[in-house]
């Protein structure tokens, strides 16, 4: 990233009740251009690991918004896109078309002995809490911890940890 952008780091759930889209896609709006307002479009840089849900909808309105988008992998493309349901996997192949930098995350933690796709996952919200400015969370506010600790929760309970803003 470049020192003089302002960096949005993405975060949320996969699966998203489709009678609150219309709703997230206002908020999110409204972030976007409080942010753009404030550090101009061309400045912002949004990272996402454009899972299906919840990244890709912030991803296109980041798109939209005229902001650069760089796609930090849990995994290289191809292990990663087995994780999408087919319909999904255009969308995520035409985000990756669109970033300016796609590249797999390298493991900030020890590597346990028993992998699981969990940990990968993990590595990537690490990635992005440490690398960003604030954090856009689309979560349900509930605080249930998975078994890897690559969850929403998990992301937005490293965010805390590093001081970050989290919205």
């Amino acid at each position: 990233m470049e020192k003089n952008s302002y960096t949005i780091g993405i975060t949320g759930h996969r699966h998203l009740p489709q009678e609150r889209i219309p709703a997230l896609i206002a908020e999110v709006q409204a972030f976007y251009e409080e942010k753009s307002a404030q550090y101009g479009f061309e400045n912002i840089v949004v990272l996402s690991s454009i899972a299906e849900g919840a990244d890709t909808v912030c991803a296109k309105l980041a798109l939209d918004s005229g902001f650069r988008l760089v796609v930090p992998l849990p995994m290289p493309v191809d292990e990663y896109r087995k994780d999408f349901m087919e319909t999904a996997k255009i969308e995520f192949d035409y985000l990756l078309s669109k970033a300016d930098e796609v590249f797999v995350v390298e493991p900030t933690e020890d590597v346990p002995t028993e992998l699981s796709r969990g940990f990968f996952y993990r590595q990537a919200g690490i990635y992005v809490v440490k690398n960003c400015d604030v954090l856009l969370a689309v979560w349900d506010g509930v605080e249930k911890d998975t078994k890897d600790g690559a969850g929403t929760w998990e992301t937005v309970k490293l965010a805390r940890g590093f001081g970050k803003p989290i919205h």
